[in-house]
């Protein structure tokens, strides 16, 4: 249906760090690129150090447990005596990484070497001194108790091993000297089993050391992939910062903004600090629109150059429309969406502008004549499916002319405003009005029933107009003459019926003005042989 229209038809922050794109590639470049070597090593020393607490923690169980089951074949000053060394050294390193803790996040990078050297020493010495309990803990041909020795070396060596991987010198600093001395130690009982208990002992020396070697060239594969993957985005965003088209990046588990470039910030006439975070569906005027777009992308669709209408949800208030393409990303190692927005504002008011003037009276703001009739067709078709009455009202203004000729078109055109006023508001929310001349007007009425509801709305019309109109500070009387005809009743298609309103309306008109008419078909014949 018609209805009546109106008249007239900062840089982008990376979050976390508050950075540009710019900014944070050159410091990508030089925390990671230029100098990737020491970011490498500051990684592991970082590893190194966050798992330090657990291995103190295990050794210090492992030597009480292993205490506990020695004590009745070892000399208790030499347990306890090569217990306290243990000790010892696990509260060193414990204040190591109690230091080490504190200056972290001051850490510069040429502090690295120190740290890593101290952890390495305090590894080392670790490992001498279980190398060493391995020999004096283990008693001579006492074969349960020194398996028990083996296993209990091999277990802490094994654990230490996944964690100590990263950096080949701690590994093999903590595993060789208790494998290696209690390999010799069992070698040299002469037995047997103790001989092949050692060379047992030295190949999974052996196994270690290259598994931790492949571990450590993976960690190091990893780390440069990361380095590069982190350089490849920070390329991007620059990429996506130069582009003239408005870009934003949303992080898909918390539908939040996490880039956005100066075009999307212009776009949105918001500051780089506010949309940072926001919510992407917030400017749109369907907000539906964009939870759709979710849907799509993650059922592996694909949304390009979409219409959107986007609104301010503040103020200033503001609407705008643009081409919208989506992608689904990854970003900051997790999945996100990617939306590219070509502004098309002004070709959209232009596309409408032109609408209007091709469907509108652009005087009163009512459906002209071309969208008139394709809406009466469209009506009719839908009266016939659903076997229902539509009517249509003929109005024709009485004494305009005058008026016109006396005062001129700026006051006509001004009545004529208001009379499509005064016509609309006398309407259903299902009725329309359309001017389709000078002074005439019809008025559509689907789902009207019977003849009667139509003339009761056709009164109502000539009623309001025959009020005075204050305009311009004149007073203006007018009148009109309406004629109503009904389908299916009075017509079989869309131009028989206007043909009909169009005969009632002038027998309102030469039966004395300001009257309403519904169409008989004898008006026809009267009018034919007037004619």
């Amino acid at each position: 249906m018609w209805k009546k229209q109106p008249d007239n038809g900062e840089v982008a922050r990376l979050p976390g760090n508050g950075a540009t794109p710019d900014e944070s590639a050159a410091r990508l470049h030089t925390a990671g690129v230029g100098n990737q070597s020491d970011s490498l090593q500051a990684e592991q020393v970082r590893l190194l150090y966050s798992h330090l607490p657990v291995s103190i923690a295990i050794s210090a169980m492992l030597a009480a447990i292993l205490i506990s089951i020695q004590s009745s074949v070892i000399d208790p000053v030499l347990l306890f005596g090569w217990f306290a060394i243990l000790g010892a050294v696990l509260i060193g390193r414990t204040g190591l990484f109690i230091a080490w803790k504190r200056q972290a996040s001051t850490t510069y990078p040429a502090d690295t070497d120190r740290w890593l050297f101290r952890f390495r020493v305090g590894i080392v010495i670790t490992g001498i001194v279980w190398g060493l309990g391995g020999i004096l803990l283990s008693p001579a041909r006492d074969i349960a108790h020194t398996i028990y020795i083996s296993f209990t070396l091999a277990g802490l060596c094994a654990g230490a091993a996944s964690t100590l991987a990263i950096d080949r010198k701690s590994l093999m600093g903590f595993i060789v000297p208790p494998l290696v001395s209690h390999a010799v130690f069992l070698a040299a009982e002469g037995d047997v089993i103790f001989l092949g208990l050692s060379a047992m002992i030295l190949l999974f020396l052996m196994f270690l050391l290259f598994s931790g070697r492949q571990s450590e060239l993976r960690f190091e594969e990893n780390f440069n992939l990361r380095i590069k993957a982190s350089e490849n985005e920070s390329r991007l965003l620059q990429i996506l910062e130069s582009s003239p088209i408005a870009t934003r990046i949303a992080d898909a588990a918390s539908n939040r903004v996490v880039f956005a470039n100066s075009c999307y910030e212009n776009l949105i006439e918001l500051p780089a600090g506010k949309v940072i975070g926001a919510k992407p569906s917030s400017y749109y005027a369907h907000p539906e629109e964009y939870t759709e777009v979710v849907k799509m992308l993650a059922g592996g669709g694909q949304v390009v150059n979409r219409q959107v209408e986007i609104r301010s949800p503040g103020s200033p208030q503001w609407t705008k429309w643009v081409l919208a393409s989506y992608f689904p990303i990854e970003y900051q190692e997790k999945p996100a969406v990617l939306g590219w927005f070509y502004d098309i504002t002004e070709r959209k008011l232009m596309e409408d502008k032109v609408e209007y003037q091709a469907f509108y009276d652009t005087l009163t703001g009512l459906a002209n004549r071309s969208l008139f009739h394709n809406t009466l067709h469209q009506a009719i078709a839908n009266a016939k499916r659903e076997k229902c009455s539509l009517a249509l009202i003929f109005v024709d203004l009485d004494k305009f002319k005058p008026v016109n000729d006396q005062f001129g078109h700026g006051i006509g055109d001004l009545l004529l405003k208001a009379v499509a006023d005064r016509i609309t508001g006398c309407l259903r929310e299902s009725d329309s009005a359309a001017r389709i001349g000078g002074d005439e007007f019809v008025v559509l009425l689907p789902s009207v029933g019977v003849i009667k509801n139509a003339l009761k709305i056709a009164e109502k019309v000539r009623h309001e107009l025959n009020q005075p109109f204050e305009i311009e500070g004149l007073t203006l009387n007018i009148s009109s003459s309406n004629g109503v005809a009904l389908y299916p009743d009075h017509a079989d298609d869309a131009e028989q019926l206007i043909k009909r309103a169009d005969i009632a309306m002038y027998y309102a008109k030469t039966e004395g003005k300001n009257s309403v008419k519904a169409y008989r078909p004898e008006m026809s014949a009267q009018t034919n042989q007037e004619l």
